[in-house]
Parts: C-alpha cells; sequence; structure tokens
C-alpha cells in the first residue's frame, strides 16, 4: 500500500485540528459531535466506539481543557459526556444546553442530575449481570432479543418521565425492574443515559477479565489472552450474536435517533468496499522451511487468496523466498519466541524477545514488521513495573511500532474448564463479543496504539479433536451470520503449515465459499492498513440549509480498497433525492443496516471529497 509521509499525515492532521478551532468561534462546528472525555476511566474509549461504528465526525475534549461555556456547547448538536463532574455550574450549563434544544448522552448520571434524564437513583448497586434491549423501541429496532452479558457494575434508578430503552436482568427474567439504558424529553431536548459504564464494558468484554491479567486461570500451559475469559467471563450461549458490537449498536441507533430530526448524520461503513464480511489467513512458521511452505502457498494463491507467514527461525526462509511470495501480495513477518517463560512472562524480557524479533526480520528480509503472533500466544500480564496489567502484551507490540495483534485465539482443548470459550462448528462465534478490529484499552482505559483481531478460526482446536469438517463449518456459520444476518465479523482462519495434513481440504472449502461469495481473503497487514486508513478519515463541514446537506470526507491515507458513505436514505420523512460528489452527481447503493436505511457510496481513501446531497420536500 502506498501511504503519504509522515510529515504529510502530521501537516494534514494539524490542518483538521485548527479548522475545527476555528471553526468553533464562527458557529457550529466542523464535526457535530462532541465527546467530552477526561484522561482518567474509559471515556476516551468511548471515540474507539464511534469509530468502530463509522461516527468520525466527532471532536474529542476534556472538561479540563477547555472552557465549557453555553455559547461552545451551542456550536454542536450532540454532546456525549463520557467524564464524571460534579460541579453543578457545569451541569447547570448541559440543562440549558439540553432545554435549548441539544441532543446530550451521558454514562452513569449521578442523583443531581437525574431529573435531566428522568430517572430517580436508588440506593446502592445492582446485581444484574445482563441487559435485555427492548427491540420494540426506535433505538433498539433489529437488535438482539437475547440478554447480553455484562461486566461493570450497573446503578439502580427508577423511571420517572424517562423510557427504558434496556433494561438490567439476570438471563432467565421475564419481568424487569431496573432500566439499564433510557431516553427523556427535557425542554426543546432530548436525552439518553446509559446507566453502566458502557464504553469500560466494551472493553472488558473484548479483552477479558482485568483481574485476571498474568494468572493462570486456564490449566493450559503458558500465560495466554485466554487466561483472561476464564471462570464464567463468557456467557458462551451468546457467542453468535457478539454482544459487544450489539452494545455499540445501541449506542449507534441512540446517536441515530437523538439526531433524526435536526441533520442526518454520515457514517463509513464497516469493511472495505461495500463487502459484508472479510477474510484474513495467517500461518506461524513454527520449525518448518520455505519448501514445507510453498505448497500451501502455491494452493493458496491458486485459489486468489494471500496469507501471512509469521517465520520464528529465519535461517529456515530465505531473503529469495520471502520476497518471492511478498511480491504476490502475502505477507512475512515474525513469530516472537518467549515459550521458555511462558509460565511468568516478564515485561522487560517479553519486549526484547519482541525487538529482536523485529530487527532480524527487517535485517534479513528487509520488512518492516507490523503484525504479530506470538509462540504459544504467550502473553504477558505485568507492566513494566511488574504490576498486573491485562493489556501489557499490547503495549508492548505497540512501544514496538506493531499495529495488529493476532494473539488472542478460540484454543480452549484440555482445559480445566471444559470448552470456557464456546462450542465447536457452526456455532462457534466470537468470544469476545465483537468481530471487528478495534484498538485495545489498557486497565486506566488510556488507549493503545495496536488493533485487536480476534484469531476466531483456528486449525490446532479441531487438529486435536480430529474434527475438518467442524474447523470448516466454524468458518462457514461466522461467515453466513456476517453476510446474513448482520452479525459483522472479520474472520480470521489459521493454517499451521505443520498441520496442513488436516486443514488443506477444509481450508480449500473455505476459500472457494469465500471466493463463491465474493470475499476476499488478505493478510493481516493489508487489514491493519485498512483499518487505519478508515479511522483517519474524517467527515467535517456538516451543513443543513432546508432539505439540503453538505458535508466533506477528508482522507490522507492511501489503500486499494474503497471507504464506503453511508447517508441516511431519508430526513424527517423526506426521501433522498440525489448525492453529488465532487461537483458530479453519482449513483449508490441502498441498504437496511441494523434497521436503518442509507445510501452506499464507494469512494478511494487518500483523497478530500465534497458531497452535497438533496432530500425530496
Amino acid at each position: 500500500m502506498m501511504h503519504k509521509s509522515f510529515p504529510d499525515i502530521v501537516r494534514f492532521s494539524c490542518i483538521i485540528l485548527l479548522f475545527s478551532l476555528t471553526s468553533c468561534s464562527k458557529g457550529k462546528t466542523a464535526q457535530p459531535i462532541l465527546l467530552l472525555a477526561g484522561s482518567k476511566g474509559f471515556g476516551t474509549y468511548t471515540g474507539e466506539i464511534l469509530k468502530a461504528e463509522g461516527f468520525n465526525e466527532f471532536f474529542t475534549d476534556s472538561m479540563k481543557n477547555i472552557k465549557i461555556s453555553r455559547s461552545f456547547l451551542a456550536r454542536f448538536d450532540l454532546i456525549i459526556l463520557a467524564e464524571q463532574t460534579d460541579d453543578l455550574q457545569t451541569w447547570n450549563l448541559f440543562r440549558n444546553y439540553v432545554r435549548g434544544g441539544g441532543n446530550l448522552i451521558t454514562f452513569l448520571p449521578g442523583q443531581a442530575h437525574a431529573d435531566l434524564f428522568g430517572i430517580e437513583k436508588l440506593p446502592g448497586k445492582i446485581s444484574r449481570p445482563y441487559i435485555a434491549i427492548d427491540t420494540s423501541s426506535a433505538e433498539g429496532k433489529s437488535l438482539t432479543g437475547k440478554r447480553i452479558q455484562i461486566h461493570v457494575i450497573a446503578e439502580g434508578f427508577s423511571l420517572k418521565n424517562a423510557k427504558a430503552v434496556a433494561w438490567f436482568c439476570n438471563k432467565s427474567d421475564s419481568d424487569f425492574e431496573f432500566p439499564a439504558v433510557v431516553t427523556n424529553s427535557y425542554g426543546k431536548g432530548h436525552t439518553t443515559a446509559f446507566l453502566y459504564d458502557l464504553p469500560r464494558n466494551i472493553a472488558y468484554t473484548r479483552q477479558g477479565n482485568p483481574e485476571s491479567a498474568g494468572i493462570e486461570k486456564d490449566s493450559i500451559p503458558g500465560i495466554r489472552a485466554m487466561d483472561l475469559f476464564t471462570n464464567g467471563w463468557v456467557d458462551t450461549s451468546n457467542n453468535v450474536i457478539n454482544q459487544s458490537d450489539e452494545q455499540m449498536a445501541l449506542l449507534s441507533h441512540c446517536i441515530e435517533h437523538l439526531n433524526r430530526e435536526v441533520k442526518p448524520l454520515p457514517r463509513l461503513w464497516y469493511f472495505p468496499d461495500t463487502l459484508k464480511c472479510l477474510v484474513t489467513l495467517t500461518n506461524d512458521g513454527e520449525f518448518n522451511n520455505e519448501n514445507d511452505f510453498e505448497s500451501q502457498f502455491r494452493d493458496v494463491d491458486s485459489m486468489g487468496a494471500k496469507m501471512s507467514l509469521y517465520v520464528m527461525e529465519t535461517d529456515r526462509v530465505s531473503k529469495q523466498w520471502a520476497e518471492k511470495w511478498t511480491t504476490r501480495g502475502f505477507e512475512i513477518s515474525g513469530h516472537p519466541d518467549d515459550t521458555r517463560e511462558a509460565p511468568a512472562p516478564v515485561w522487560n524480557n517479553m519486549y526484547k524477545t519482541m525487538s529482536a524479533k523485529i530487527k532480524e526480520i527487517n535485517d534479513l528480509y528487509g520488512v518492516t514488521m507490523s503484525t504479530v503472533v506470538n509462540h504459544w500466544f504467550v502473553w504477558c500480564g505485568n507492566n513494566e513495573t511488574g504490576d498486573p496489567e491485562f493489556s501489557a502484551q499490547a503495549g508492548i507490540e505497540a512501544k514496538n511500532g506493531l499495529s495488529m495483534d493476532v494473539n488472542y485465539a478460540h484454543y480452549d482443548n484440555n482445559s480445566g474448564q471444559g470448552h470456557f470459550l464456546g462450542s465447536q462448528g457452526s456455532q462457534q462465534g466470537n468470544f469476545t463479543g465483537s468481530g471487528l478490529p478495534m484498538r485495545f484499552a489498557g486497565s486506566s482505559g488510556k488507549i493503545i496504539d495496536i488493533y485487536q483481531h480476534l484469531n476466531n478460526v483456528y486449525d490446532q482446536q479441531y487438529t486435536e479433536n480430529h474434527d475438518p469438517e467442524g474447523f470448516y463449518n466454524c468458518f462457514k456459520g461466522l461467515m453466513d451470520r456476517s453476510l446474513n444476518n448482520e452479525v459483522y465479523s472479520f474472520i480470521s482462519i489459521k493454517s499451521h503449515n505443520d498441520k496442513y495434513y488436516f486443514s488443506r481440504d477444509p481450508l480449500m472449502k473455505m476459500l472457494a465459499y469465500a471466493r463463491n461469495n465474493g470475499i476476499p481473503v488478505w493478510t493481516v497487514a493489508e487489514l491493519a492498513e485498512f483499518v487505519r486508513t478508515r479511522d483517519e478519515a474524517r467527515f467535517s463541514n456538516i451543513l443543513l440549509s432546508g432539505n439540503k446537506m453538505s458535508f466533506d470526507l477528508n482522507s490522507s491515507i492511501m489503500h486499494l480498497s474503497s471507504l464506503t458513505v453511508m447517508i441516511p436514505l431519508n430526513y424527517r420523512e423526506n426521501p433522498l433525492k440525489s448525492i453529488e460528489c465532487n461537483g458530479k452527481e453519482v449513483t449508490y447503493t441502498k441498504r437496511s443496516v441494523r434497521g436503518y436505511d442509507y445510501a452506499l457510496l464507494a469512494v478511494k481513501p487518500g483523497a478530500d471529497y465534497s458531497f452535497k446531497i438533496a432530500f425530496d420536500n
């Protein structure tokens, strides 16, 4: 892929920031959404959720960094308050903002502000480990009706004027007592409150239990990321619905519903182009050599697919062979080996192992290593000072400049807790509750600049159970749900070369099934580049006059695949009439996305676009 130089990207970012700030002094901002998130807690992770959901038109700041004023708040159509404050003067400004017609979303409101959200605080916490979405509500339509597991403390409130769109509950409850998500009208504006820490819960669901960091929990030798999902952390019966993604979609619905009378908000589609799924294929080199890999690579290449090879012993793979396959679009990366201390990985040693492998790959192959799978999936669970930290390994990798981690894998054979990650075959889903690549968060909530990509189709899980058909059906089930049921997943297949005797036939069936459905099979590096390209793109200058809207899309990173802009098909019951892009009327496709209708239009990243939208009167 081609990228602009680092100085160009910095210059572009500075221009966008300057434009955002100068726009603030002249009325409405370039971004209609204000995210207020401080340095403490998981508030800034809300921005990762917004980007994953395609709402790339938000401006992030903290109440500690800016002077909150009535005129400042009035510049935004929607405010997401993701940091806590008890300052009465600030809350009075929020009240006035909503009363005058503004929209406000918050997490964990306190009693002093409960009336703004139409609720009343009850004493103490409540023990309800699930939420149930009201699918008859506008915010809950097309979402799951199953109970969704949560991993954070629930706050007890009773309803006064608010309407509940989700409830706290136990797994089998049929009657609900405590609201989990509420909406309310206040003056001319509207509010939505999640009565639990949504961003923290998303991070915990995706990354596991922070209290299990660095502890052997599953009785499978070695500390791995999968140890973080033991002791009932995963309701495995829900793996096929992506519990984390359902909650992120609920937040998206709340945003769409709150803003429906203000202006339509464009979004970016989850996948490249207008695809509904994407596949990556990986191979851990282990102790094999290039002659062993050759036939497998030829098979994969013959199917029009690509593969990432994680080399552990570089003396077994020559530069000439690596260049032959990287020229064809395959990825050569490193497979760091710190298994000598797998029972208790040490931060400093794992860091040195990682750095040494990156240098080794670069020196021998002339390749900049950007993605990683560790031998045995070794996952350091302690930070630089030795304290427990469930994202320490991600921090090590980010500090070494890596862009995507594929160490979370569905492997739980021979565990003392049985198949604690879930069933196999067609009903195997995503035990992280998500099919989307997103950046990691530390236990303090700080964003770590490396993406998490779940290896959800892992050959060894099925090899040891002598189940090639289950290996294929696992893949097919994930793809079918992504294509047909809006359980969207980026699917990652692991096909070890030393297990190719087992995996060849089911793998060829997977690649054929993907090809027949028009789904490409990429390297992890290509996926990492696309996700970063998508996250970097920004909507700005979103203006509405009557039934005409205009906005810009700014993108500075190039990628061979397209970004797809999603534009609501209706505004105040008026259907979309036409779309102009850079002065020319363009065609578009229509698609319902989780109950909301959109026009989809693909554009090439690495350029700026101006859109003009007309709705019928």
